[in-house]
């Protein structure tokens, strides 16, 4: 009798975690198919030669170098206040805490694999960085209605300043202390720190209109050049774009099992210790696939951009069932929706 019992409420349980990740999955294919789409017009381009090799190595100059610092830097000044982060400062901690366990697990499995060279690169930045804007922006702002988005930003703070440092020393490797300084102290770290000095000294209240116009409009193209600069690389890789190799199938397991797994069970350790509101940022940046960027940065350092494109298709095709379940077992564990 008290196996039945046992038994009746672990399908009770299973059904309601279905349910909940079915109630997850809408906002997250959501968001695959608009990368799907932007990526496809990358694809497009290259197809039809409007995008030459050089032609794209500008681009993603001009993006990491122009666009994606001004939206960094309009983003931090314009949503954010001194308020917020202190407040709220163990989001950017908890966010690079995330990162750089990702980070000390790759080097595990990398020395286990034995991955050498623009392998041990793709593999370990994909284990360090993921999404952790686009993807957890819907489910913040679901979790959080009125607060989600600025918690969010708080937090992506860490992320950034995590890309602009480890990711970058990641991805060119050891060049040397004075050229990993050099890159490491890109615009896109600066426009970070900037903003970060700027919203703490009130300067931000004090940029004229025009500049905030400005750098709004030279922040907007981001996304939709990452993507395209993505999508000329899966063009050039064809049908190998998807690959099920053993590579693949090793950044997947750590991007989007492995360390959304651990960081559930850390969830779990610091839910006495964390507010409800920043436990849910913490779940929701975790749970994301393998970083977009990646592609953009291993094309302005010389790596191997094709195989971080591999691994962006890979992870977010991977997530249409990822991050729904992931999410679904933390509100289940964590009752994220008492927020």
């Amino acid at each position: 009798m008290f196996k039945i019992k046992k038994l009746a409420i672990t399908v009770t349980y299973l059904c309601q975690l279905q349910k909940k990740a079915m109630d997850y999955f809408y906002p997250i294919i959501d968001k695959i198919i608009i990368i799907l789409l932007l990526m496809g017009t990358g694809v497009l381009a290259k197809r039809l030669r409007l995008i030459s090799d050089q032609g794209e190595k500008d681009i993603s100059n001009l993006m990491m170098d122009i666009f994606w610092p001004a939206m960094i830097f309009h983003s931090i000044t314009t949503t954010l206040t001194a308020e917020d982060i202190v407040l709220n400062i163990w989001l950017p901690i908890s966010s690079f805490g995330i990162h750089l366990a990702g980070y000390l697990v790759g080097l595990a499995i990398c020395r286990l694999a034995g991955h050498q060279g623009d392998r041990r690169k793709i593999f370990l930045f994909f284990a360090s960085l993921n999404n952790f804007f686009l993807m957890a922006l819907p489910f913040a702002q679901l979790f959080l209605p009125k607060r989600g988005t600025a918690l969010l930003a708080v937090a992506n703070l860490g992320s950034i300043i995590t890309l602009w440092t480890l990711g970058v020393f990641i991805i060119i490797g050891n060049p040397g202390y004075k050229k990993t300084i050099r890159n490491v102290c890109s615009p896109g770290l600066l426009a970070t720190v900037g903003g970060v000095l700027f919203v703490f000294t009130g300067a931000n209240n004090f940029v004229p209109d025009p500049v905030i116009e400005i750098l709004r409009t030279l922040g907007q193209p981001t996304l939709i050049i990452g993507m395209i600069v993505a999508g000329t690389q899966i063009y050039k890789l064809g049908m190998k774009a998807l690959k099920f190799d053993a590579w693949n199938l090793q950044v997947g397991l750590i991007r989007n099992i492995l360390m959304p797994g651990l960081m559930l069970i850390a969830a779990l350790l610091l839910r006495d210790h964390m507010t409800p509101e920043a436990l849910v940022i913490f779940v929701l940046v975790a749970a994301t696939p393998g970083s977009v960027n990646s592609v953009t940065l291993a094309m302005k350092y010389n790596s191997s951009a094709s195989l971080a494109a591999e691994g962006v298709v890979f992870t977010h095709l991977l997530a249409v069932f990822t991050v729904p379940g992931y999410i679904a077992l933390a509100d289940t564990l964590l009752d994220l929706s008492r927020t």
